[in-house]
């Protein structure tokens, strides 16, 4: 799944070396991560639950639960299990080495260190997560494609079914695979202008943002505010970004696909997330206009 585009990525320490700390949260300030501490296991899996870290530096001794238990418990979850640990321990003894990467660490290092190799470390943990991230989303809309597919080789699927009966459990999946708060499409038919929309079916509050009802087609990827309606007040905490990309059916616009988020808009650069919803768009079109296409030669047959 990807993480939202505004968050930055969360480095969490478990150590109770008061100098650890320091050191952590400087090399997380200076990579533009967020910074968690944790004095005991029990208390890191905690956390590690209420947000999933990208990478973990790990003391092996601990009061309650050993550091190879903690990350054995982390790396043989689905959510975590792409989570970078990097032990961080005194012990470096082969078998203690041995058994840190039989508990499915990423990394070692040993005490004491150098906070220049140690950032590198983290630096290089970071890059091999976002490699990871996007290689895990990249599957799953992979794979929601070719779920797709196949339900429109179905005998009788009709663009009128996949509609009715398809889009909203596929806008589901695709808020899930994106980590978006919500998911629409405005999508009009082949050769008519009537719009319709559909919208994922969980939203923060409960229901889709009333600004929905205003939005129109795109031709243009882009990420952007959400429009304000006439009169609203919306306080910045309340602000959303929409992700947007085009739905063509060969050369006609038929509709467009959005990502909507709770929270201010993500700093400029290049963004993995637009260009996989592009992609999936894309397919999105071809599977609308493939629909229209078998409609046709059911009627031309029935006539």
């Amino acid at each position: 799944m990807f993480r939202s585009p505004a968050a930055a990525p969360l480095l969490l320490l478990v150590d109770d070396d008061p100098y650890q700390a320091e050191v952590a949260s400087y090399i997380a300030y200076e990579l533009g991560c967020d910074f968690e501490s944790a004095l005991s296991g029990t208390e890191a899996l905690e956390k590690v639950d209420a947000r999933p870290p990208d990478v973990v530096l790990l003391d092996v001794r601990m009061p309650d639960l050993s550091g190879y238990e903690v990350c054995r418990r982390i790396k043989t979850t689905g959510a975590t299990a792409g989570t970078q640990v990097i032990f961080v321990t005194a012990r470096t003894e082969e078998e203690d080495l041995l058994q840190g990467f039989e508990a499915l660490a990423n990394d070692y290092v040993t005490k004491p260190f150098s906070a220049r190799e140690l950032k590198a470390r983290v630096k290089n943990a970071l890059r091999i997560k976002e490699l990871l991230d996007a290689l895990t989303a990249r599957t799953q809309i992979l794979e929601l494609q070719q779920e797709i597919s196949a339900k429109v080789e179905e005998d009788g699927v009709t663009t009128e079914d996949f509609r009715t009966r398809l889009l909203v459990p596929i806008l589901d999946r695709i808020s899930s695979v994106f980590g978006a708060d919500g998911v629409t499409l405005h999508v009009r038919r082949v050769g008519h202008v009537e719009l319709s929309a559909a919208a994922s079916t969980a939203w923060p509050g409960g229901a889709p943002p009333e600004f929905l009802a205003t939005l129109g087609l795109e031709e243009d990827p882009q990420t952007g505010r959400a429009p304000r309606l006439p009169g609203e007040t919306r306080d910045a905490g309340q602000d959303w970004t929409i992700t947007a990309a085009p739905v063509f059916g060969g050369r006609e616009l038929l509709g467009t696909l959005r990502l909507c988020r709770r929270g201010p808009l993500p700093p400029p650069g290049e963004s993995p997330e637009l260009e996989h919803l592009i992609a999936f768009a894309a397919h999105l079109g071809r599977t609308l206009h493939r629909l229209h296409l078998i409609d046709e030669l059911r009627a031309k047959a029935g006539a």
